[in-house]
C-alpha cells in the first residue's frame, strides 16, 4: 500500500509541477507577445516618421508625400511623389546600394527637371570613422542641387560640378552612394520623367 501511496504522491507532484510550468510558460508567452505587438508598432511608427522627415529634407518644396507604385530595380526600392498645392514638385527615390560593410539605404530628392536636390542617409553598416562619415554633412551635402549628371567620385577635392570628393579611406562607400544617386536619376529618366 505504501508503494501505491508514494506513486500517487509522486504523480500528483509531477502533475502539479507540470501544470505550474505550463501556466508560467503560457503567461510569459502572452506577455512577450503583447510586448512585441506594442514595440513593433512603435518601431514601425518611428521608421515612418524618419522616412517622412528624410522626404522633407531632400524635397523641401513638397508639402505632402504619396507612395508611387513602381517596380524596384538594382538600386531603387521605392518612390514617393513630393507634392504641393499645384501637383508634383519632385520625387523622393528610396535607394539601397552595396557599400563596404553592407547595404547603404538612403533617399534621393529629384526635381521635376531631373536635378538632384539632396540626399539623406537612412541606414548603413559602414566602418565607424571611415564609411560611416557618409552621414556627415561634409560628404552628403556635396550632392545638393546637382544637375551635371552622372556624378563621379574623385580622390581629393571635387573641382567640377559633376564630381563628388571621396571620403578619405572610404572610397567604396563614396562610390556606393554616388552609384545609388546615379541609379536613382537614371530610374527617374526612364520611369518618372514627365509623370505626375
Amino acid at each position: 500500500m505504501s508503494d501505491k501511496v508514494s506513486f500517487n504522491d509522486a504523480l500528483r507532484k509531477a502533475l502539479h509541477l507540470g501544470g505550474t510550468l505550463f501556466a508560467v510558460t503560457a503567461v510569459t508567452g502572452i506577455l512577450l507577445g503583447l510586448v512585441e505587438n506594442v514595440t513593433s508598432k512603435a518601431i514601425l511608427q518611428a521608421e515612418i516618421a524618419a522616412k517622412n522627415e528624410a522626404y522633407r529634407l531632400v524635397m523641401p518644396a513638397g508639402k505632402t508625400f504619396e507612395d508611387a507604385e513602381v517596380k524596384p530595380d538594382d538600386f531603387v526600392t521605392g518612390v514617393v511623389k513630393a507634392m504641393d498645392e499645384s501637383g508634383v514638385v519632385g520625387w523622393c527615390v528610396n535607394v539601397s546600394s552595396k557599400g563596404y560593410g553592407g547595404m547603404v539605404g538612403f533617399v534621393v530628392g529629384i526635381t521635376k527637371d531631373g536635378a538632384v536636390k539632396a540626399i539623406n542617409i537612412l541606414s548603413h553598416s559602414e566602418t565607424p570613422g571611415l564609411g560611416a562619415k557618409s552621414t556627415e554633412p561634409e560628404f552628403y551635402t556635396q550632392f545638393n542641387d546637382k544637375d551635371k549628371l552622372p556624378l563621379k567620385v574623385v580622390k581629393g577635392s571635387a573641382s567640377n560640378p559633376d564630381e563628388i570628393a571621396a571620403i578619405s579611406g572610404a572610397t567604396i562607400t563614396s562610390n556606393a552612394v554616388t552609384d545609388g544617386v546615379n541609379g536613382a536619376v537614371d530610374y527617374w529618366s526612364k520611369n518618372l520623367k514627365g509623370a505626375e
